[in-house]
């Protein structure tokens, strides 16, 4: 154990007599699986060129056997490890500390009598699949009702809006508060571990702050773990491919994004303790060298006494790979910000575990007075997000007063869509607007109607209230069933993220969230209307609704006549 701290590293080790190491349990020697979160969702930011393939890194066999391959982990006993199982392994292990720690705490009786809430934060800039991905590991883990009778609700929440509950919490009282008012805002800065989001909020009501989205939010994959990448780069060309290739096994590009070898990982650790978290701008570092290594002295190499010298222009160079980025993202949302003049920023708060680096906070705050802004790191910025997650979950179990209306349960009045949302659906053909490839005979009808048309429920931008029953976006199907065939309808849920949606579903900034399955077959019979094609064969049509909620998940249901029939499912792409 490395000793006690603040933070737990997400990092899991198998052992090979089938125990199961996480966190600062893992001895430094120990192959241990780390920035699996990033694995969650395949479309990554990669190094150099900067983009990684979706189907994951291949690096070489480890003294066990163990090999990564298309994102797959294979142990040496040949079962396979995804993405979600490691997760879920890993958080089985926190759910067990967790009701450990409540044992000593409040006794294991009285704990068990009291109604527990779950909030899972997830980040923004994540695909619909990755957090549905990440729904699936918490309950994996055993965060569910079967295994946690008290469990009541799970709710789920962005990172950089869990953030920013927290720090609407800690302006209270601030000098920083008393200078913002209604239609001021502040741009918050989540920089975690795999994610950088970023979002704008405009201040809505004071005593007690309420805030909305200002901006449609943004993100990208260059958070704390990329300097952990391109430190392993950095190192093999200090040392050479060959020197490093006997401590690794394979080179530095080909290093699993999940795992690594045991003496990489040890070296990794004690850099990420020391001079990632501790580098301002000027500093240098010794870092430790694992055998063979250690007995090789070359100033040129800076190797001596078994120690590598890391300057500080090196330092600098590890973290070119977020910093470029994470300031562009911030550029973005502020010019976006006084493009539509929802709000006058004034503040830009920075929160996460990658928020604690000097260097990277230093870096915005140039930017930050560069702009004629102010860059705030919040007490507790580390823990920000688990804060903010926890605030949420009381602001839901708070019942509503006189003087508190029950119009929201939420800091956040309002959120704006990142992207468009929809389906496919034909249209009556015309000639001219429609392409002939796409036009059909309906054989239920005998009309000819355009096929392969897209049909948006929300909008990229749209304004998303908070307020509890809120529905976000209904679409009406006017389905046909032949008299044999089954009343369950598959349909695909489209989105886009262009300014201006495509009016086609198969246009190539189209792309496929999830396919929505539609079970109509518990709506009474008599809703359904008989009808004859022109050949004279029966069939019957329905005419429903599907409404979409849009939080940090997707939410789906199915009305007929304005009453809810059936359910619908989505499996995500």
């Amino acid at each position: 154990m490395i000793g006690t701290k603040e933070k737990v590293p997400s990092e899991i080790a198998y052992l090979p007599n089938g125990d199961i190491k996480w966190g600062s349990l893992i001895a430094p020697h120990v192959w241990r699986y780390q920035w699996t979160k990033l694995e969650l969702d395949p479309r990554r930011t990669g190094f150099g060129d900067g983009e990684v393939g979706e189907d994951g890194d291949a690096v070489g066999d480890d003294d066990d056997g163990t090999e990564m391959q298309q994102g797959i982990a294979l142990v040496p006993t040949g079962s396979a490890r995804q993405p979600v199982d490691i997760i879920a392994d890993y958080l089985k292990q926190v759910k067990a500390h967790l009701l450990k720690a409540l044992d000593a705490q409040y006794g294991k009786e009285l704990w068990r009598t009291l109604p527990i809430t779950l909030v899972v934060t997830v980040p923004a800039v994540w695909s619909d699949a990755a957090k549905d991905r990440t729904l699936q590991a918490v309950s994996k883990a055993g965060f569910n009702q079967s295994e946690l009778p008290q469990l009541k609700q799970t709710l789920t929440t962005t990172e950089p809006e869990a953030a920013a509950i927290y720090t609407i919490k800690q302006l209270q009282g601030s000098v920083q508060a008393a200078q913002l008012n209604i239609g001021d805002g502040f741009v918050i800065c989540d920089l975690g571990g795999g994610t950088v989001d970023l979002i704008s909020y405009k201040v809505a009501g004071l005593e007690p702050t309420l805030v909305e989205e200002a901006t449609v939010g943004t993100g990208d994959h260059c958070g704390g773990s990329f300097v952990d990448r391109s430190f392993l780069l950095w190192l093999e060309k200090r040392i050479g491919a060959h020197t490093f290739m006997t401590i690794a096994g394979c080179r530095a590009q080909d290093i699993s994004h999940v795992a690594l070898p045991p003496k990489i990982g040890r070296m990794l650790q004690e850099f990420t303790l020391s001079a990632k978290s501790g580098f301002s701008g000027s500093e240098l570092y010794w870092l430790r060298l694992p055998a063979p290594l250690s007995a090789i002295e070359d100033p040129e190499r800076g190797m001596c006494d078994g120690e590598l010298l890391i300057e500080a222009a090196d330092m600098m160079e590890m973290f070119e790979f977020s910093v470029p980025r994470t300031l562009r993202l911030l550029s973005e949302q502020l010019q976006d910000a006084r493009r539509t003049g929802n709000a006058n920023i004034k503040y830009i708060f920075t929160v996460g575990g990658f928020a604690e680096s000097p260097y990277m906070f230093n870096r915005i705050a140039e930017f930050a007075t560069s702009q004629g802004y102010i860059a705030v790191k919040p007490a507790y910025a580390w823990s920000a997000v688990v804060r903010g997650a926890c605030t949420k979950g009381l602001e839901r179990r708070i019942a509503p007063t006189a003087s508190s209306p029950p119009t929201t349960s939420s800091t956040v009045l309002n959120r704006k869509s990142r992207r468009h949302y929809g389906t496919v659906c034909n249209r009556k053909f015309v000639a001219g607007k429609h392409r002939l490839a796409e036009s059909y005979m309906c054989p239920y009808t005998g009309t000819w109607r355009a096929d392969q048309q897209a049909d948006w429920l929300i909008h990229q931008g749209q304004v998303l209230s908070t307020a509890p029953g809120s529905v976000h976006g209904k679409i009406t199907f006017f389905y046909s069933f032949w008299e044999d065939h089954k009343r369950v309808v598959t349909v695909p849920l489209l989105a886009s993220d262009r300014v201006s949606a495509p009016t086609r579903a198969r246009d190539q900034h189209v792309y496929k969230v999830a396919e929505l399955r539609i079970d109509l077959t518990c709506v009474p019979k008599d809703m359904f209307v008989a009808q004859r094609s022109p050949q004279g064969k029966p069939y019957h049509t329905l005419s429903y609704e599907v409404e979409i909620v849009v939080s940090s998940v997707l939410e789906f249901s199915l009305t007929v006549n304005e009453k809810r029939y059936g359910s619908v499912t989505a499996k995500y792409m």
